[in-house]
Parts: C-alpha cells; structure tokens; sequence
C-alpha cells in the first residue's frame, strides 16, 4: 500500500512540476514581414531539452523560440514531440539562413548547417502559409512578459 501510494505521490509531483515549467515560460511578440506571432522562450538547458513535447497542439501564430550562444551549429529531433512542425534557423544579423519541416516521433536530426543564435518552432506550413523564407529577416523580438 506505501509503494503504490508512493508511486502516485511521484507521479502527482512530476505532472504538477512538468505543467508549472510550461507556463512559467516567458513570451514573445516576434514579427517577420507582415507577419506576428507569439513564442514561448527555451532559455535554460532543461527549457530546450523539454520545448514541444509531449504536448498535443500549438495555437495558431503560437511558436518556440530557442536561444544559443554566437557560433553555435544547433541540431533538432522530434522523438517525444507529437505536433508537426517547422523550424527557422536564424543567424546574428536576424536573417533565417534555413527552414526545414520536422515529422512528429522521429529521431531526424534536423541541423543548422551554419552558425545560429536562433531557431523558431512553429506549426509545421507556418512559414510557407506566411510566404517566409531562406533570406527573410525578423524584424523584431520584444518579451511580453
């Protein structure tokens, strides 16, 4: 009876922790072209380990943005992560340098190929649907909250 409770008391603690980590993410408004979406922010290590997955939607002009140091060469995998998705790989002047679409519960590395201090998360299309592309700069970031 302990063990059982034991475990049920592990499961609430992890659920209750994981769902607080998602909405204590910090957003921004991020416009490119004509174009605004919001995007959750992967600051930490733990934040752009966990990004998307195991989540089951992402609302419209809704993304993730994740952050790296000058010089990095980012690599992607979508192995728990059960959305659709495109990815921008964004350079230090602010110009995607390449955007590539990602298949939900795959191990395919999807790579920058190139230096990157940024990459944006959104539903897969998003970026065509938009007519952004390879070339295209983001206009701006600003923290909402």
């Amino acid at each position: 009876m302990i063990k059982q409770f034991t475990k049920v008391l592990i499961f609430i603690f992890l659920f209750t922790n994981h769902s607080v980590a998602q909405l204590a993410l910090s957003k921004v408004k991020i416009e490119i072209g004509s174009k605004t979406l919001i995007a959750e922010i992967a600051e930490t290590d733990e934040e752009q380990e966990e990004g998307l997955m195991h989540r089951d939607t992402l609302g419209k002009d809704q993304g993730m943005l994740f952050l790296f140091e000058d010089g990095s060469t980012p690599c992607f995998w979508m192995k728990d992560t059960k959305i659709p998705l495109s990815i921008a790989f964004i350079n230090k002047e602010n110009m995607i340098v390449k955007i590539e679409d990602m298949q939900p519960l795959t191990e395919k590395e999807h790579c920058s190929g190139s230096p990157v201090v940024l990459a944006l998360e959104v539903n897969q299309g998003w970026f065509k649907d938009n007519n952004i592309k390879t070339g295209d700069k983001v206009l701006s970031i600003k923290r909402i909250n």
